[in-house]
């Protein structure tokens, strides 16, 4: 634990000397070109990189990605408040995501599957974990759609809203213990993934997740680092900060990774990375400009695009060590705040120095036409 803390303690001392004196490897701008780490030859981890598919991209989704991807997250299928697994918007319409799980069972063409479970809605979320018998339900259900779809494992993702109970906390880590022996036996030697996504707050914070009691039964947590800055945010601002050196910010991904790792072993942590970014409309063309609008997502390939048109211009935001657009090409200022090349590398660089377990890309289907994306991430 203390060789984590200060492993984390070393990268924030080597973005302040990068905020002070940028060598020539991390560019002041996202202009200039970031230049190959050879770090990744160094030691034999082998890192997993988990690639989240949602239902509305499995036609978007780039033959490239598939092939440096180690496990394919198909999202999502929804459990409801008894335990079953939601199927019908109403009499005449299947669920979207029900639907495509259907198809996903005549293609085998995705390597080490991973199904990923979300709650119907809130209601069904507390009504779910707080019933024994409709947890059971869940499980036995989670096992069957996992042996149909051929999978190797799960993703667990209830994410509830508001304040969190005692006993609804107790309960969802009731849930994860009953699903790991009921899916592993003790004398098993090919147990399926448990994975579990988590906020990046969830040891700052009085979450759904008993992070210390979950550990025993997980096999790697999901940290979500993105949506840092929401899109109905009061000013515009980065959406996966690596640092916040300026404090201008509640949270960042070194701030979050030290208090998780006080109760995660670091190897059981998959960094989050987004492959989108959310634009505003601003008061102006500032960092961290007040907002006059809902920020809207943007996907890296309309990022791509909109950079080769010339729509944007391209900033480096020192502070958070992410890039950020400028645009008053339809006469209001507008700003993106995404991920490229460069702060991509960081967070790759950051997951090696850290000894965490891999990445979890959001999402598969936004990179389309982005030809240094796939090329980056395989130097992992």
């Amino acid at each position: 634990m203390k060789r984590v803390v200060l492993i984390i303690l070393g990268v924030m001392l080597s973005s302040l000397i990068t905020y002070l004196a940028l060598p020539p490897q991390i560019p002041h701008s996202p202009l200039g070109s970031a230049t190959n780490s050879n770090s990744h030859l160094l030691g034999d981890q082998n890192y997993l990189v988990l690639g989240f598919a949602p239902y509305w991209n499995m036609k978007k989704i780039s033959i490239e990605s598939l092939d440096v991807i180690t496990h394919f997250a198909y999202f999502t299928l929804r459990l409801r408040g008894n335990g079953e697994i939601y199927t019908k918007v109403n009499t005449r319409e299947e669920d979207p995501g029900y639907t495509n799980y259907k198809r996903l069972l005549s293609d085998n063409s995705h390597k080490n599957l991973i199904l990923t479970y979300m709650q119907e809605d809130e209601d069904a979320l507390v009504s779910m974990l707080n019933s024994p018998t409709a947890r059971n339900v869940a499980i036995n259900n989670i096992i069957q759609t996992m042996s149909d779809a051929k999978a190797v494992g799960m993703n667990i993702d209830l994410e509830p809203i508001g304040t969190i109970s005692e006993s609804l906390r107790d309960n969802f880590t009731n849930f994860i213990t009953e699903l790991k022996s009921a899916t592993c036996s003790q004398s098993s030697t090919n147990c399926p993934l448990i994975t579990i996504s988590i906020y990046p707050s969830a040891a700052a914070k009085e979450r759904l997740w008993d992070l210390k009691n979950l550990v025993p039964a997980t096999d790697y947590f999901v940290v979500m680092t993105y949506d840092y800055t929401m899109p109905k945010s009061q000013r515009s601002g980065p959406n996966s900060p690596l640092r916040d050196f300026t404090g201008e910010f509640e949270h960042s991904i070194v701030k979050n990774l030290d208090e998780l790792t006080k109760f995660i072993p670091a190897k059981k942590i998959l960094l989050g990375i987004p492959l989108y970014g959310y634009e505003w409309e601003t008061v102006d063309t500032s960092k961290y400009s007040p907002t006059t609008s809902r920020g809207v997502t943007a996907s890296l390939e309309r990022i791509e695009t909109m950079l080769n048109e010339q729509i944007l211009e391209l900033v480096w935001d020192r502070n958070s060590l992410t890039p950020y657009g400028i645009s008053t090409d339809s006469g209001t200022h507008s700003q993106i705040y995404f991920e490229n090349e460069a702060s991509i590398r960081l967070k790759l660089d950051l997951v090696r120095s850290s000894g965490l377990g891999g990445i979890a890309l959001w999402a598969l289907g936004y990179d389309n036409n982005v030809p240094w994306l796939w090329p980056t991430i395989k130097t992992l």
